[in-house]
């Protein structure tokens, strides 16, 4: 089982962590994921130093690279 973390990211580039858990698969931690109530902000999984996914609305800053959208 892997740890598995959900950051909430502000469209100014602020990040809140959202949620930790165990996972044995991406795909089981990808299930988990929900896009934020708010349109000012995108929830990202990811699995220690690597991302999984997003989602929620997605406001590209110029310098961002670009995320696979859940």
């Amino acid at each position: 089982m892997a740890v598995y973390r959900i950051y909430l990211v502000h469209d100014d580039g602020r990040q809140d962590p959202d949620a930790s858990f165990y996972c044995k698969t991406d795909e089981e931690a990808v299930a988990r994921l929900r896009p934020p109530p708010r349109e000012d902000m995108r929830a990202e999984l990811w699995q220690g130093g690597r991302f999984i996914a997003v989602a929620g609305y997605l406001r590209r800053r110029p310098d961002e690279r670009p995320h696979v959208l859940v």
